[in-house]
Formats: C-alpha cells, structure tokens, sequence
C-alpha cells in the first residue's frame, strides 16, 4: 500500500492534510498487524529523545519528525520507515555497505530510508539521527566565509 502511494499517488502529498491521513492509517495499520514494529517505532521515539536537544515533531508529509535546534534530522512513517538527510557523499556509502537503502522516494540522492521492524533495529535507527546531528552541529559551528570587501 505504501509502496503504490508514494509512486502512483505522490501528489496527493500536496492536498492539505492528507499525508497526515495517510500516516494515521499506516499506524492504524502498523498497529493491527505489525505489534512489534510498533513497539521498535516507540523505542526508536524514546532513544530518539535522550539525544542532546532532540525534539519530537508531526512531519509535514505526516508521520514523527525528529529536530534538533528547529532543523530536522529526519521523519518516521506510520509503517516504520525511518528517512533521514545525510548528504551525498555518506548516503551512498551507507546504501553501498547495506546499512541503509537509497530513499523511498529520491533514489540516489541525500537522503536514505531504513525500515525500524523490530527493537534490534533501533540502534542503527538512533545511529543515523545521530549521524544528522553531527552533520548539523559541524555546520552550525563552521566560520562564515571571510567578506572580500575591506
């Protein structure tokens, strides 16, 4: 179902409100069916938030956005895709070394996707949020570039 929406369905992602709706029924799904999934999706949440600054948020495209300082790191689905920014460079050496997939949506690009099914998955889920922060802070903490005008 979430495989269909996102590649036939994807401007549906534009109408207010719906990917709220959608995220809702992939819970309501997940809950039904996928128990322990659940259970790994509220520990990766509550791991999630022991790291420094972290915030929890309703993502824009639905689902549980995770912010550090208001930027964000990255969202998790109501079905336990986990997508986060890593850049470039590092998403495909995470994809090449099988830690994580190219994103759902994007491909190949700044972005990957990990599925969080089950608890022992929620290190390596806590891992790239990590990872992001980092990327973030090294950002935040970099100089301005000097002006050329005297």
């Amino acid at each position: 179902m979430f495989r269909f929406a996102v590649k036939h369905l994807r401007w549906l992602a534009r109408v207010p409100g719906f990917p709220q709706c959608f995220d809702a029924l992939l819970v309501m799904w997940t809950v039904l069916f996928h128990r322990q999934r659940l259970s790994a999706m509220e520990a990766l949440e509550a791991a999630a938030l022991r790291l420094p600054g972290m915030e929890l948020r309703v993502h824009h495209f639905g689902g549980v956005g995770f912010t550090v300082a208001g930027r964000g790191l990255g969202h998790l689905h109501g079905n336990g895709l986990l997508d986060v920014r890593t850049g470039c460079e590092l998403a495909r050496a995470l994809v090449n070394a099988g830690r994580a997939e190219p994103h759902h949506v994007l491909g190949q690009s700044a972005w990957v996707s990990f599925w969080v099914q089950s608890i022992e998955d929620v290190p390596s889920a806590v891992e790239l949020l990590t990872i992001r922060s980092i990327k973030l802070e090294e950002l935040s903490t970099e100089p301005a570039p000097e002006s050329s005008i005297p």
